[in-house]
């Protein structure tokens, strides 16, 4: 089984130490989106995206805030990053969690930004002035493009490029917003010659889940974008893709906030979170919450919390 290889960042202290200057500011950032805002800092409403990580992801922010005294509201499921990032632009939302080049690719699609340390200091210079960013964790979850086992053999795949070269054969599922984003269809024609015809892409929305892992074993489509943490990748031996040319950005967690809600003591705890966050923990996370026998995303990150001690005020 073909696994893609995943490694922590490493954030540059020179990229540490323009984060700090430029978050030192951040608190008394104005937004520029219309609509009204709670002037309480210790009032936070919490997003989601429509996929269970970032549900868990989002519960893990909205525990430990409450465990430090801020009042949490939850808006969870919310939709696609075309749908959230304008919610808590008009303050809908105050804090959802993000990656960082996928956030990249939403504010500049034509960033040649690449690795984390690249992506995070052009993500800092795309984002717009109502929208702030917090230290990334070392977890990351990228979109990959995975195909079944027997796909794999049959056709001899390694790369994207091998599945280029069959074209016209192939059926590609994944979220609708995959046709037209430039981590997606769009990049994947440019870079690796992946030409997919609009009646050959299946828009299938559970992010990744069983739907679309049913789909790939059934035969319905032929590779699928799948996040690099799902555990469906080890359990049904998908086999995912290399890709050299990297459509797929670095993808670190990291907390997307309306920077008129920065204060101190929010980034306190939010960096603490992001620090103990790895990719194990994501992979396991999701794994705890899958199938009939998994437990809710907010018991999920109930014990995460519990286990890292953030069900304790900081440095309390």
């Amino acid at each position: 089984m073909n696994r893609t290889r995943r490694t922590k960042p490493a954030f540059v202290p020179v990229v540490m130490a323009l984060i700090a200057v430029l978050l030192a500011g951040c608190g008394s950032s104005n937004p520029l989106g219309g609509g009204e805002i709670s002037g309480d800092l210790k009032t936070i409403k919490v997003g989601s995206a429509d996929f269970t990580e970032s549900k868990i992801i989002a519960e893990i922010y909205a525990q430990a805030l409450e465990a430090n005294g801020f009042t949490v509201g939850r808006q969870f499921g919310i939709g696609s990053r075309e749908t959230y990032i304008p919610a808590v632009q008009d303050h809908s939302i105050d804090l959802i969690p993000e990656y960082t080049g996928n956030l990249l690719q939403y504010f500049d699609p034509e960033s040649p930004a690449t690795t984390p340390d690249e992506v995070l200091l052009a993500l800092f210079k795309a984002l717009p002035g109502d929208l702030s960013i917090l230290y990334p964790s070392p977890a990351e979850d990228k979109d990959t493009l995975a195909v079944s086992e027997e796909i794999a053999q049959q056709w001899n795949l390694t790369s994207i490029a091998d599945l280029a070269t069959r074209s016209p054969e192939v059926k590609v599922g994944g979220p609708s917003e995959f046709q037209t984003r430039q981590t997606g269809l769009v990049g994947l024609k440019a870079k690796y010659g992946l030409d997919i015809a609009p009646a050959n892409f299946i828009a299938i929305s559970d992010g990744g889940g069983p739907a679309t892992v049913a789909a790939l074993k059934d035969g319905t489509v032929t590779a699928a974008n799948i996040f690099s943490t799902s555990p469906a990748i080890e359990q049904s031996n998908l086999v995912v893709l290399e890709d050299p040319e990297n459509v797929f950005l670095a993808a670190n967690v990291v907390p997307l906030v309306a920077s008129q809600k920065m204060s101190d003591e929010l980034k306190t705890v939010l960096d603490a979170v992001s620090a103990k966050l790895t990719t194990e923990a994501l992979i396991e996370l999701n794994t705890s919450v899958e199938g009939n026998r998994g437990v809710d995303p907010d018991e999920a990150a109930q014990k995460w919390v519990a286990d890292n001690g953030f069900d304790q005020p900081i440095g309390k």
